[in-house]
C-alpha cells in the first residue's frame, strides 16, 4: 500500500539535478561571446591600463599582437597614465554576421565639469572572435588612440 502512494513522484534531488543541467545549458549558451560583452572587457582593460588585454581585444589590420600591445603600451603608460574616465554599455547593433557597433555612455576626465558623451565602438568578427576595430574609433574617445 505504501508504494501506490509514492508512485509517480519524482525524488526532491532528481529535481535539483535536472534543473542543475538546465542552468548549465542555459550558462553554456549565453557565455559565448557577444559584441557587448567584449567591448565591456575592453574597456575594462582600458581602465586598467591592461595592455595584453587590449592587444588580444584589438583589430589593427597589418599589425602582429606584439606591435599592438607596444601601441596601448605608448597609450596608457605614456601618452595618458592619468587619465580617468567612467562608462556605461548602452546597447549594440549587427550590421552583419561580422561588423557591429556598440554603443556607450563615456564620462571623459573625471572632475565636476564632466558630462557623459555618447560613442561608438566598431567591432569586427575575426575568426570567430570579436574584435574592437581600433583605427575606426572616434579620435576623441581616448588620448593618443593607437593608429
Amino acid at each position: 500500500m505504501r508504494n501506490m502512494k509514492r508512485a509517480g513522484r519524482i525524488h526532491p534531488l532528481s529535481i535539483l539535478g535536472i534543473a542543475g543541467v538546465v542552468v548549465i545549458a542555459i550558462l553554456f549558451f549565453l557565455g559565448r561571446s557577444s559584441p557587448m560583452s567584449v567591448a565591456g572587457d575592453f574597456m575594462l582593460a582600458l581602465a586598467k591600463a591592461d595592455t595584453k588585454k587590449l592587444a588580444d581585444l584589438s583589430y589593427m589590420q597589418g599589425l602582429e599582437t606584439a606591435e599592438i600591445e607596444k601601441k596601448w603600451d605608448f597609450t596608457v603608460n605614456t601618452a595618458a597614465p592619468h587619465y580617468r574616465f567612467i562608462w556605461r554599455v548602452l546597447g549594440s547593433t549587427q550590421a552583419s554576421d561580422e561588423i557591429a557597433t556598440v554603443k556607450l555612455e563615456l564620462v571623459r576626465n573625471l572632475g565636476p565639469s564632466s558630462y557623459p558623451e555618447n560613442f561608438e565602438i566598431p567591432m569586427v568578427k575575426k575568426s570567430g572572435k570579436w574584435l574592437v576595430d581600433v583605427r575606426s574609433i572616434n579620435r576623441e574617445f581616448f588620448p593618443a588612440l593607437p593608429r
